[in-house]
């Protein structure tokens, strides 16, 4: 089969005089294993980070990630030598949207914990 998972991006700006309208369109992506993980989980302030559970997903692809807190944000990243680097921050309640170039995300809280609400595809 071909173009498991669809997705559309959409991005509305309007700031004073500054204005702009993005759609994607449809997007459509193969998945090769049908397999994917639901969580939400509780992410701590550990400056190491903290791995995400991926359940039975061996190579991560499209995921989907919520911040459910309505004060903190959080990052999400990865482990460098039990260092984090993160290269998404999602501010409370803010969602993204991306393929994982790592198929062992970590995340990390900003000053309290927060619940991570996440949608991880296999590739």
């Amino acid at each position: 089969m071909a173009n498991e998972i669809t997705y559309q991006l959409q991005s509305l700006l309007n700031n004073g005089g500054l204005s702009d309208n993005y759609s994607s369109g449809s997007v459509a992506v193969d998945q090769a294993s049908a397999k994917m993980v639901r969580n939400v989980q509780t992410i701590g302030t550990a400056a190491a980070g903290e791995a995400l559970s991926m359940g039975d997903v061996t190579t991560a692809g499209v995921a989907v990630l919520k911040n459910l807190d309505d004060t903190n944000y959080v990052e999400v990243g990865r482990s460098i030598g039990g260092n984090f680097e993160a290269f998404l921050k999602l501010k409370p309640g803010e969602s993204a949207l991306c393929r994982l170039a790592t198929s062992a995300p970590y995340a990390k809280a900003n000053t309290a914990d927060v619940e991570l609400d996440y949608r991880i595809y296999e590739d």
